[in-house]
């Protein structure tokens, strides 16, 4: 699949980190990006400590992240953790419900897309949050997580 982000030139892949609870989605997701050119696919998990872990070890660009992991709120909690963790990573929420968009931006999101879009659209979603110019400014403070929500 040849896309705008394969078009960039010299600059490295984007690597993105899938985190969905559901392994069925998250094994699909992942591997419908990695047939995108331009980018790299470093690691996927369904648990909160185990995204923040991977975060840290392997440097994504993007994280596609779904809200419920198992509760809206921890999925949530873990958009402000990640941004706390690494200030310039993006995120994007992948949900099943258009209603979580606002809340989705509320917690700090780079965007927002609905499952049930046709994979071309997810898939154009992630790479313009990769070829988004600048990470947004971010709020000062994000709501602190709960201790079990994303680990440590």
């Amino acid at each position: 699949m040849t896309t705008p982000l394969a078009q960039r030139g010299p600059d490295h892949d984007r690597r993105i980190l899938v985190v969905d609870a559901d392994h069925r989605v998250r094994d699909s997701f992942a591997g419908l990006i990695a047939l995108v050119d331009g980018v790299e696919v470093v690691g996927t998990t369904g648990q909160p400590p185990e995204a923040m872990a991977a975060l840290r070890r392997n440097h994504p660009d993007i994280v596609v992240i779904d809200p419920r992991l198992p509760e809206l709120e921890v999925g949530l909690a873990l958009v402000g953790a990640m941004h706390r963790a690494r200030p310039d990573v993006r995120v994007l929420v992948l949900g099943w419900l258009s209603d979580h968009e606002q809340l989705a931006m509320d917690a700090g999101a780079d965007g927002f897309i609905c499952k049930s879009a046709d994979p071309v659209t997810v898939v154009e979603a992630v790479l313009a949050v990769a070829l988004a110019p600048a990470v947004k400014a971010r709020p000062a403070a994000y709501p602190a997580p709960r201790p079990e929500v994303v680990g440590s």
